[in-house]
């Protein structure tokens, strides 16, 4: 007679069955793998593809100045001046940069900037320049100003977002605050002479339309660029075009913190009609590298 029944054994090998499911069910995976550790491994927390909600950048901005003034009077063409060469301005100059950008939703962004600087010479001119209806002669004793202030904001819309890059378009607004001073001592022989003082102030904000996007090409590795452009066809005594382009790579090591650079092009070009029936042409080139360190938050 065996000593389990057929019945037995299949009600042994059912628990031996079970005990052995619920072992391998609470048993830890040793295959899986292990979550990666160090902050150059680790996700960058990001709002779309911002990180975080709001970063603010502070750097430096090296720019390449190229710069006309042309002054005509309803009886006289003006000399086209470059401020550059002819008066003496440098080409070269450094500026405070400044930039900000806030998420209002998961398609929505704003971006404010800023730069400034000033320029001045002074100068023995040695050609004549026409400048509306005076024309100074060589030996004239120039004394020149110059400075600008930038102010870009802009609002953007995302509405093409995918996991590693997003393209959006949006209004932006331009505010370049332009002041010239021009101080001319003209020798009349003799030791008599005189001197002459032009200055003004001029203040261009334009609305510009905007295509921008962003692109993580690698982890926390961020392509940035926006193209940004207006045409003025004389509207309220004011003509001409603005263009504002930007392109940018930005890497965040850590992540509230990051490091920036990138080129800043801005070209300006303003014709204004003056009571006088005359009208003024103003040419600024603008177009250098920037380098900024970033915080997130």
């Amino acid at each position: 007679m065996p000593l389990l029944s057929r019945r037995s054994i299949l009600a042994l090998a059912a628990v031996f069955a079970s005990v052995g499911f619920a072992a391998a069910q609470s048993a830890p995976d040793t295959t899986a793998k292990k979550k990666p550790l160090g902050f150059l491994t680790d996700t960058v927390k990001k709002y779309g593809l911002v990180p975080q909600h709001f970063t603010i950048a502070i750097g430096g901005y090296v720019p390449s100045v190229s710069s006309s003034v042309q002054l005509n009077s309803p009886t006289l063409t003006g000399d086209n001046i470059d401020l550059e060469n002819r008066l003496g301005l440098n080409h070269n100059t450094q500026s405070l940069d400044v930039q900000a950008t806030m998420r209002l939703g998961q398609k929505q962004l704003i971006t404010l900037g800023y730069f400034g600087f000033k320029r001045s010479a002074d100068k023995t001119i040695s050609d004549s320049i026409t400048f509306g209806d005076t024309t100074y002669h060589a030996g004239a004793q120039l004394a020149t100003n110059s400075s600008i202030q930038y102010y870009g904001f802009t609002y953007r819309y995302y509405f093409v977002r995918k996991p590693s890059w997003e393209l959006g378009a949006g209004l932006g607004i331009d505010a370049l605050v332009l002041s010239a001073g021009l101080k001319l001592a003209v020798d009349g022989g003799g030791g008599a002479g005189s001197s002459v003082q032009h200055s003004g102030g001029f203040t261009a904000p334009a609305p510009m339309i905007g295509i921008y996007g962003d692109w993580e090409f690698v982890p926390r590795f961020y392509f940035r660029g926006q193209l940004q452009y207006l045409y003025i066809n004389n509207i309220a005594s004011f003509g001409g075009h603005v263009t504002d382009d930007k392109l940018a790579i930005e890497w965040f090591p850590l992540h509230n913190y990051g490091l920036g650079v990138g080129y800043h092009y801005i070209d300006l070009n303003i014709n204004k009609d003056l009571r006088d029936g005359g009208n003024l042409d103003i040419n600024y080139n603008i177009q250098g590298v920037m380098f900024y360190l970033s915080a997130a938050f």
